[in-house]
């Protein structure tokens, strides 16, 4: 994740997950990791460089907006960096909070298959 967030900080979101979608799928397969859970991960963390420096795009153009100085903006963002990283903390350490909602809603995009049965469905651990 380290390498995301400093990818993140020099690149946009969508040409890095396109850059690095080869490696991604590899090391989710590698590692087990369910790709949706993966995918949150990625997306968290590459959202965050949008906002830390030398690049962020998003808190370089709000301060421009608000007329605030570029490193102000940064010392007064500090607290909200502190929520990034226990955010993407929470999301690679709980994996089954992050995927609760998908295997609600949509159990066959993490991996869940229709009860023979007919009744619910069966997921993997």
């Amino acid at each position: 994740m380290v390498l995301f967030v400093i990818v993140g900080d020099f690149m946009d979101a969508v040409p890095a997950i396109i850059i690095f979608m080869p490696i991604i799928n590899a090391l989710t397969e590698l590692g087990q990791i369910n790709p949706v859970h993966m995918g949150v991960v990625i997306v968290t963390t590459l959202a965050f460089g949008l906002i830390t420096p030398p690049y962020g795009l998003s808190l370089l153009m709000a301060s421009k907006f608000v007329g605030v100085s570029f490193m102000k903006a940064v010392v007064r963002s500090l607290p909200l960096y502190l929520v990034f990283f226990t955010t993407i903390a929470f999301c690679i350490f709980f994996p089954k909070v992050v995927l609760f909602l998908p295997k609600t809603f949509l159990p066959e995009s993490v991996g869940c298959f229709k009860n023979p049965s007919g009744s619910g469905y069966i997921c993997p651990p």
